[in-house]
């Protein structure tokens, strides 16, 4: 048995109670909703940057978050997010089904069955979560569907207004790359970074709130492929094509630490919003792109409670100031000199 794993023992009758006392032996009470679980292990890692306190029973528990947060060091000096995941045996020896998420205000479920799900208080930014040990083993699932979505949920609710966008950087101007899936945004981050810029990330970036200088910041550990980008980039040839969790498109995941000659940070300034198309293009150019689209694209992964809602509503539009731009492009090397010419001289 794992240290700290208890079953859940039922409630003592009143009787059974009587007789203890009378015989002075201890009394160990009854815990049927496991509110008393002991987790004595506890790791502090730093996804984005940010202090988050794992508590937990199982050590497989730790080595998957260590896993998905490896390279990231402490760059926000805010209270901790913490979260409890407790293991236990459970029913079944299969993985579970993909949990379903909903969210109320502050409270936000992820529920696979009965036995594995999460529990998030965005406005106490606390999760406890309860997996068997057929989902931890799968560590895929494990940590896509829990240990990563609930801090994202946390982050992305609190601190953060996460934007569906790359992010890259040259010469101190930061550039977000926005857009509908297909539209580009992992295929040429990566060819900016290529060409010399410096990347941040290719499909989420988070606006860190109560700041005026517009920083972002992003996972620039690695970047994500769809299979067909092998045409593009060579040192893709002979990746392996996986899904995550099963459940997510076919891709190819790149480590970008082991690569020198890729400049990688954690943050950017922003400076240009770009949305990009390449949808039936038959001129390539940069024009303006309407400002109020731009807003409603980003407010709609939003689900923060209203008084953080609030404070991300005044991130966007300050982000937006400038005007976001729409690069029409067929090709790689028009769009990356044209953001280059963007970056230098301005809109």
């Amino acid at each position: 048995m794992e240290p700290g794993r208890r079953t859940g023992a039922k409630m003592l009758t009143i009787e059974q109670i009587r007789t203890a006392c009378a015989k002075s032996e201890p009394i160990q009470l009854g815990d049927p909703v496991l509110a008393q679980f002991s987790m004595p292990l506890r790791e502090m890692f730093y996804p984005l940057g940010f202090p988050l306190q794992i508590e937990t029973n199982s050590e497989e528990v730790l080595r998957a978050a260590a896993i998905s947060w490896q390279g990231f060091t402490k760059l926000f000096d805010t209270p901790p997010i913490r979260i409890r995941i407790g293991v236990k045996g459970g029913s079944s020896s299969e993985c579970p089904p993909t949990p379903v998420c909903r969210a109320q205000h502050h409270l936000v479920s992820n529920i696979a069955d009965s036995e594995n799900f999460s529990v998030i208080d965005l406005n106490e930014r606390f999760a406890y979560i309860w997996l068997t040990e057929a989902a931890v083993a799968d560590r895929g699932y494990l940590r896509y569907f829990f240990i990563e979505s609930t801090a994202m949920a946390i982050l992305a609710t609190s601190y953060t207004t996460a934007v569906h966008a790359a992010c890259v950087e040259r010469k101190g101007c930061g550039i977000l790359l926005c857009g509908d899936s297909g539209a580009g945004k992992s295929s040429l981050s990566y060819a900016c970074a290529r060409a010399g810029w410096t990347f941040i990330t290719d499909d989420a970036s988070f606006l860190v709130n109560n700041r005026n200088d517009r920083l972002v910041v992003g996972n620039c550990n690695q970047a994500r492929f769809r299979p067909s980008a092998v045409e593009l980039f060579s040192e893709l040839t002979g990746k392996k094509v996986i899904q995550r969790a099963q459940i997510g498109k076919p891709s190819i995941e790149l480590n970008l630490q082991p690569l020198s000659s890729i400049s990688v940070s954690f943050t950017s300034r922003i400076n240009y919003v770009v949305f990009l198309n390449r949808q039936g293009v038959t001129r390539q150019q940069l024009v303006d792109f309407p400002t109020d689209v731009a807003r409603y694209s980003m407010h709609q992964v939003l689900f923060s409670a209203p008084a953080t809602r609030k404070v991300q509503s005044v991130m966007i539009d300050h982000l937006l100031e400038a005007g976001p731009l729409e690069l029409r492009y067929r090709d790689f090397d028009w769009a990356i000199d044209r953001l280059a010419q963007l970056s230098e001289r301005g809109w």
